[in-house]
């Protein structure tokens, strides 16, 4: 046996030690992907209440859903009233598609 083959046979069966661990541990993994993996802490949470969670992390206090009217439930788009960052009673549109507010009007 070469050299060349003795050196290309030791590189496989350091690389097999090295990565067989790794690989094993992927096996254990859910099916699916990384895609379904959630990360540690990470709730999953209702579409409502990630509105709300949401309006929360951009400063909205005091969120109260408003019923939908008309296709605005079909089209994804939640109505909340709440208490903006500046203290003032708004209704906030809220695109649960997107997770974005659309818009933000003075409540009545």
């Amino acid at each position: 046996m070469t050299n060349f083959k003795k050196l290309l046979l030791a590189g496989t069966a350091s690389l097999g030690l090295i990565a067989g661990p790794a690989l094993a541990a992927d096996m254990d993994a859910p099916a699916g992907g990384a895609a379904d993996t959630q990360m540690e802490g990470a709730v999953e949470l209702s579409p409502a209440a990630d509105a709300e969670t949401t309006l929360q992390a951009l400063g909205y206090t005091d969120i109260e859903p408003v019923e939908a009217e008309g296709d605005a439930s079909e089209d994804g788009v939640q109505r909340f009233n709440a208490t903006n960052i500046d203290g003032d009673r708004v209704t906030v549109e809220f695109d649960a598609n997107t997770a974005t507010v659309i818009g933000e009007e003075p409540a009545y």
